[in-house]
């Protein structure tokens, strides 16, 4: 009861019904009511109106495409833009500009003839150039080296002088080529065995056989070294190595100032030429 009295007090003060006479006195219902809405006014905050969002800008891709592409500026740009929008709105304007372009550009000029390739003709009859520095015997299917090692290909010649190994350092120096990269494209390089060593022997005087690979030295009046020079350019009469070895400590040469092949100590220092392929 004395809730519902305190009650009637904070309504009675809110709607300044207090001042009536007295308590007892029964408010006008029509004053109450015009009250209660003045206070719930007053009372109540105003609802808070949102803010209408704005509407995200529209992009015209196409028209930001063709503007990429005039500032680019090149062909490959303007192209790129017709073939995103074939029919844009600056398709028009794109193929004028492509026309426009093509007719200004000089008339293309004639492709050079490009000179036969080397690798086309034989040397001596008998080695294919490859035109990288190296020749294919057509008869056992080596590939050799034109240059001894230490020496460069350059201008179709050997340029410097070839370098000299014992056996193991030769050995090793093939090995060596190949981690590096190779020579002409491939990394199987090796130093020859005798047998293939011996097919380079040419003797000028057919004696006993022009390609000599008997291991016997050349015979009569031969020109020296004894190798295909056309082939081999800047070639010294000098012995080289071979792969094989003979008897502990001892391996094959080839002298290419006689021809003839030799066994000799290991740690003797002589130049090497490399090979690959082949059986």
């Amino acid at each position: 009861m004395m809730r519902s009295r305190r009650g009637w007090v904070s309504l009675g003060m809110a709607l300044g019904l207090i001042g009536w006479g007295a308590w007892g006195a029964e408010p006008d219902p029509e004053e109450v009511r015009r009250r209660m809405e003045i206070y719930m006014r007053e009372e109540k905050p105003a609802p808070v109106s949102k803010p209408t969002p704005k509407p995200a800008p529209t992009v015209n891709y196409d028209h930001e495409a063709w503007k990429s592409a005039e500032k680019c500026g090149t062909t490959a740009c303007i192209e790129a833009y017709l073939e995103e929008y074939p029919k844009g709105r600056y398709a028009k304007m794109a193929r004028a500009r492509l026309g426009s372009e093509t007719e200004s550009r000089p008339p293309a000029a004639e492709r050079p003839k490009l000179p036969s390739r080397p690798n086309q003709r034989l040397l001596a009859d008998r080695y294919k150039d490859n035109g990288d520095g190296t020749v294919t015997d057509m008869k056992t299917g080596l590939q050799w080296m034109r240059c001894s090692l230490g020496q460069t290909w350059q201008g179709g010649t050997c340029v410097g002088e070839a370098k000299k190994y014992d056996w193991r350092a030769a050995l090793h120096a093939a090995k060596a080529l190949n981690r590096q990269g190779g020579y002409a494209g491939y990394r199987d390089w090796r130093v020859p065995a005798i047998e293939g060593l011996r097919t380079l022997v040419y003797c000028s005087s057919s004696q006993p056989k022009t390609w000599n690979d008997t291991g016997k030295s050349c015979e009569g009046d031969y020109e020296r070294p004894t190798i295909d020079q056309s082939a081999f350019p800047n070639t010294q009469p000098i012995w080289y190595w071979s792969a094989s070895p003979y008897a502990p400590y001892n391996a094959w040469v080839v002298d290419f100032y006689s021809g003839n092949d030799y066994t000799v100590s290991e740690g003797s220092y002589y130049a090497v030429r490399m090979v690959r392929g082949g059986q």
